[in-house]
């Protein structure tokens, strides 16, 4: 089994990940939540994170594929593809730690992002939609770290 978050092996199969959120979410619903959250555009290979950066920001992908890129001592390894409707960012956006990986649009990417102190507004004002947005995180954190045990 390879080690949790052991990049060393650059032949390791890339992770597509389709963990899609918030699903259930009504239009009413998704029109407050986008109401906290700013819209960028990206062309494709543009860096959209980069590897330790401080930014306690969660990133929705609306449209295109985004790749994980994490530095190794083997030079970079590309880990994970994440498509339309998951998230990436996620970690930093819980614990204030710097960026882990470096990410990039694989082709044209819509991304909405979340900052920590939206979240708050959002905690504050919308409980239920607050509580859904972070019952999905914890789903999504808890099948990333299931895939890598499982390796």
């Amino acid at each position: 089994m390879r080690g949790l978050f052991n990049y060393e092996d650059p032949s390791a199969e890339v992770f597509e990940d389709r963990y899609a959120i918030l699903s259930d979410l009504d239009d009413s619903e998704w029109d407050v939540l986008i109401g906290c959250m700013e819209r960028t555009l990206f062309p494709a290979g543009a860096r959209i994170l980069q590897a330790g950066e401080r930014d306690r920001a969660l990133y929705l992908v609306v449209a295109g594929t985004v790749k994980v890129v994490v530095e190794s001592s083997k030079g970079p390894i590309h880990v994970a593809s994440i498509t339309e409707g998951s998230v990436f960012g996620e970690m930093a956006f819980f614990d204030g730690e710097p960026r882990s990986a470096h990410v990039f649009a694989l082709d044209r990417v819509e991304v909405l992002s979340l900052r920590a102190e939206r979240l708050e507004q959002l905690v504050a004002w919308h409980p239920r939609i607050a509580h859904k947005l972070l019952m999905e995180l914890g789903r999504v954190l808890s099948q990333r770290l299931r895939r890598f045990y499982r390796e």
